[in-house]
């Protein structure tokens, strides 16, 4: 309790900052709103010429890629200098991390809060709404309470990626171009429908590389579009493995931060 109270002294403070600095602050907000913006017009131009894509209308696909990215922001904000922590390997900072009484990974979180990623959360929440509102099926509480576990599971999948990705610095020094891979690449895969994609595909995105667990399996339970029991798994079980990869990326961190022996400088 007392490092969130301190970290929301710190978000607070780290806000008032920025806003000194107000054009920089806005045109950071409105270039990611923009950007998000039209990739979800996007989506609406492919629904609107060919009716949907493998039957998910552009409402559900909101909700897709919607929640894929608000669960991307949500983590951004406090994991994106973990995430980066390559940077801090090969300039020598991380050095001073190793003295300070935190903790590395909170010292991390305390080096920046991402607050341009405030403009992707409110574009997507704008989306997900107008899809929550468009859908025309009941939604009981006990769905609502499912959307929301899947955010939280999601935004700890995308942060366990986000220490996994930058944990490879320990080994590897210059990770950001496989982090890339992993983390950008094979992620835009789920901002579609994964039944249209090969087997292969399937397999690597549900069991390898878990990015169908942040939303799409739980997505086809809330809204009606699960058929085979393994989707069932997949779709409940996704909070509970969101914890596990939450936990297995910490370890792994650690393991890196205890074979690492300083930078050299």
């Amino acid at each position: 309790m007392e490092f969130i109270s301190l970290y929301y002294q710190f978000i607070k403070y780290f806000i008032k900052a920025r806003m000194e600095y107000r054009i920089s602050f806005f045109s950071g907000f409105f270039s990611n709103f923009y950007c998000y913006f039209i990739t979800f017009l996007s989506f609406w131009v492919i629904v609107n010429n060919f009716g949907s894509i493998a039957g998910w209308t552009f409402e559900d696909l909101s909700l897709l890629y919607g929640l894929n990215l608000l669960t991307y922001a949500l983590a951004g904000m406090f994991f994106w200098p973990v995430f980066r922590l390559e940077t801090e390997v090969t300039s020598g900072n991380l050095d001073g991390y190793l003295i300070r009484p935190l903790g590395v990974i909170r010292h991390l979180m305390f080096k920046q809060f991402g607050d341009t990623f405030l403009g992707q959360v409110v574009v997507t929440l704008l989306f997900i709404v107008r899809a929550l509102i468009k859908t025309d099926f009941p939604k009981p509480f006990y769905w609502y309470l499912f959307l929301i576990l899947i955010i939280v599971s999601g935004a700890l999948i995308q942060s366990a990626a986000m220490i996994f990705i930058g944990s490879l610095s320990f080994w590897m020094n210059r990770s950001s171009q496989l982090g890339d891979i992993l983390y950008y690449d094979l992620r835009k895969f789920t901002e579609y429908p994964l039944s249209i994609f090969p087997d292969a595909i399937k397999i690597i995105l549900s069991t390898v590389v878990p990015w169908a667990l942040i939303c799409y399996y739980p997505l086809l339970i809330l809204l009606n579009k699960a058929r085979t029991p393994f989707e069932w798994i997949m779709g409940g079980g996704a909070p509970l493995c969101a914890c596990i990869l939450f936990w297995l990326a910490l370890v792994f961190f650690n393991k890196g931060l205890r074979r690492y022996s300083g930078s050299g400088s």
